[in-house]
């Protein structure tokens, strides 16, 4: 059925340099979102501000900052998502995309107006230490923005294929989630953890969002694009991948609107903090 499954691994460099395109293709549309409603909650972005986006990906929360006029420094751990990021910043004189390890950013202290992580930091193996490194790169009574998915299991495809791979495979062991994604996926959670990394003052906005596409078949043919995410689904043979299949389509066939659209509900936490002083 598999080969051996390793846990997830954000900070594995060359998988997610490989993972850049199909990331920008179908998580982005899904993050984007979130990181426009992050803008907005902590009060929008005007020309000039200096913005930080640690675990930056393809450009989600760092376009939108850079359309509005801020001068942004996105920061990714994956030279393929800097890469690709570093083509689409080509318009926006000011803003810049560098390879860097989110927990040990090499950036000044107090350098940033806002400093953003978009379900990045999440993810971290040492995610405190990166939440903390967000506040050291703010200046004081600068903003610091978190979001994070509700579920420890992530969003959009990801619950969904979990709960079919324990239909099919109920005696299968499964890797619990990071700790950190554990840990900040509740209001509460998350910010007790930004007061403790620093943040002066903190509030925790629930904000609705949905993950999905054309219809039913169309994901189901892009299945193994969309998936190549989840190590447990890499893992499988081709047969393990075949018996897959129907349970995959069950759990995602209610979503389906009476168009055709398949719409699955997302809830995320975006926590707006300050930099004392």
């Amino acid at each position: 059925m598999t080969n051996r499954v390793e846990p997830l691994n954000f900070s594995d460099e060359a998988r997610w340099t490989a993972l850049a395109a199909s990331y920008e293709r179908w998580a982005e549309p899904l993050t984007a979102g979130f990181a426009r409603a992050a803008l907005s909650l902590a009060g929008g972005i005007g020309h000039g501000v200096r913005v930080l986006d640690v675990a930056a990906g393809t450009g989600a929360l760092t376009l939108a900052a850079a359309e509005a006029g801020a001068r942004v420094l996105a920061t990714d751990i994956s030279r393929g998502m800097s890469a690709r990021l570093r083509e689409r910043l080509q318009p926006f004189a000011g803003s810049e995309a560098r390879v860097m390890d989110g927990q040990a950013l090499e950036v000044e202290d107090g350098t940033f107006d806002v400093s953003c992580s978009v379900f990045g930091v999440m993810m971290f193996p040492d995610w405190r230490r990166g939440m903390a490194e967000l506040v050291r790169a703010t200046r004081p009574g600068g903003r610091i923005i978190v979001a994070t998915w509700s579920s420890p299991e992530g969003a959009g495809p990801a619950p969904l294929f979990l709960q079919a791979y324990r239909r099919t495979f109920p005696d299968a062991p499964i890797h619990p989630p990071p700790q950190g994604m554990t840990v900040l996926c509740s209001p509460e959670g998350l910010k007790a953890e930004m007061l403790g990394a620093g943040c002066g003052e903190v509030a925790v906005h629930a904000v609705e969002g949905a993950w999905g596409g054309a219809s039913v078949d169309q994901l189901m043919e892009d299945l193994d694009e969309i998936l190549r995410f989840m190590p447990l689904y890499v893992a499988l043979d081709g047969d393990g991948r075949a018996r897959l299949r129907g349970p995959l389509r069950a759990v995602i066939e209610p979503f389906a609107e009476p168009g055709g659209a398949v719409r699955v509900p997302v809830t995320a936490n975006i926590a707006i903090g300050r930099k004392p002083g």
